[in-house]
């Protein structure tokens, strides 16, 4: 009987220790599983978290061209947010992008000096930030035309872009330059860049005046070459090497009170700019998107020679060469007549230092 008792008693104390074990064992499993949904949910959250931290940046980004290109490649390689900042695009033509700029819907776009300029006059502050990229245009001839030299054009049809146009201002700029008043030395054709492909290929004007990658198009066919580069053209009238025709900008109340946003958006366009003209992988990818290139032989022209109106790769801004031809040319297109006078006590604020 005893011994019944004595078993009874250990048999008893054996299950006491088992539940007091599996209850042991259900809590580490349950603390467990609590601290590793606890850590799971801080991972996730942690990049959010990080991101939602970095102050945003909309920013008025053409949907084509070399500009265009450059923004994506920021927002590809995550170069906004390794800079500190995210970048909210604003996909806009270049006209809209202007205009949202001017009615202060953006504080940050894309921007070119002679429609600064003339947004300053209007009293919209635009402020020159970082310059991105050379002049990507051309003065193109039918292969077989008789003409070797711009002035060989004059009385002649020529199609060019409207005056509102950094196309129009730098031609009109450079062919003053040279003594010729566009207007009236040449019969001007005002139109859009595919209806200046059009009359062109129709033989209606002697010349057009277009930009990459429409340039490269037209020469993959093998009917067409270039009588004159504006970048080469602009480089030789300013005596500079390199010559800026497009930048990021923004409203100058924006600008004043965001300068750590303005170091970073210079970091950030400065790697973009050495980084595309690395990246053919980039180029062909977006390739059709930006510059409606798709075949073969038109890809094989146009990437050697787009990526080199991006800055040169050991350019750095503020680059006092640069600044002075910049102030250059807006100083003497006053002087020229091409901005109203009171534009030239506006130039020297117009960049940001």
């Amino acid at each position: 009987m005893k011994r019944h008792n004595a078993e009874d008693a250990m048999q008893n104390a054996k299950c006491k220790m088992q539940g007091a074990n599996f209850h042991f064992s259900s809590f580490i499993s349950h603390f467990a599983l609590v601290m590793f949904a606890l850590l799971a949910q801080i991972l996730v959250l942690r990049p959010s978290v990080h991101a939602a931290e970095l102050p945003t940046v909309e920013v008025g980004l053409p949907e084509d061209g070399l500009f265009g290109l450059g923004g994506q490649y920021i927002l590809d390689k995550g170069l906004d947010k390794k800079n500190g900042f995210v970048m909210k695009p604003r996909w806009a033509g270049v006209p809209e992008i202007q205009r949202l700029l001017g009615i202060k819907a953006i504080s940050v776009g894309l921007m070119t000096p002679e429609a600064g300029l003339r947004a300053n006059l209007r009293d919209i502050p635009i402020r020159f930030i970082q310059p991105y990229q050379t002049s990507h245009m051309f003065v193109l001839v039918r292969k077989d035309a008789p003409y070797s030299s711009v002035e060989e054009l004059k009385g002649k049809p020529v199609a060019l872009t409207s005056e509102v146009t950094t196309l129009y201002n730098l031609f009109d700029f450079m062919m003053r330059k040279r003594g010729l008043n566009i207007e009236k030395d040449f019969q001007l054709k005002k139109l859009g860049a595919p209806v200046i492909i059009a009359v062109l290929e129709k033989g209606e004007v002697e010349a057009g005046l277009i930009w990459e990658s429409h340039v490269s198009r037209l020469l993959a066919t093998g009917r067409y070459r270039t009588l004159l580069g504006f970048r080469d053209e602009l480089s030789r009238l300013l005596n500079v090497k390199v010559m800026p025709v497009i930048w990021l900008a923004g409203l100058e109340p924006w600008v004043k009170e965001n300068p750590a946003l303005v170091t970073a958006l210079r970091a950030a366009w400065t790697e973009a700019y050495r980084g595309v003209q690395q990246d053919e992988a980039h180029f062909r990818k977006y390739a059709k998107l930006f510059f409606g290139l798709e075949k073969d032989e038109e890809l094989a022209v146009a990437w050697p020679r787009t990526k080199i109106f991006l800055l040169p790769a050991d350019f750095t801004w503020p680059d006092a060469a640069t600044l002075r031809a910049q102030k250059s040319w807006l100083r003497e297109g006053v002087e020229m007549g091409m901005f109203e006078k009171q534009a030239a006590g506006l130039i020297d604020g117009m960049y940001v230092p």
